[in-house]
């Protein structure tokens, strides 16, 4: 995983997704596809990370899932989350997409401190 930042509450995260996770193995055999609560969790992680804390994810809308991750054929994800600490929450949207700039997945969450 490599992680940048931005001085305006952005992060780039760029991920390698390992074709050979045990996750694979049920999602499904025979035709791989990364499951979205699997990238959800990406950003969870992502934002933990960044913050230095751990999070519940309260709320989520808008979760648009855009094309299929198959990771015989795309491993690299970009996840870009632009942020904003309000309160006790942590707003977030989300736009993934793959190395070509193509949209993966684009979500609005909430995010409160564990």
């Amino acid at each position: 995983m490599d992680l940048k930042t931005s001085e305006h509450h952005t992060l780039d995260v760029t991920v390698d997704i390992h074709k050979n996770h045990s996750i694979f193995k049920g999602h499904f055999p025979n035709y791989p596809i990364t499951p979205g609560v699997a990238m959800l969790q990406i950003i969870k992680n992502c934002l933990e990370i960044h913050l230095n804390q751990s999070l519940l994810l309260q709320s989520s809308s808008n979760i648009k899932f855009l094309q299929l991750v198959n990771p015989n054929e795309q491993t690299m994800l970009i996840f870009t989350i632009n942020y904003s600490v309000e309160n006790e929450s942590i707003k977030i949207k989300n736009n993934t997409s793959f190395k070509d700039g193509s949209s993966v997945l684009k979500c609005n969450a909430t995010f409160v401190k564990k």
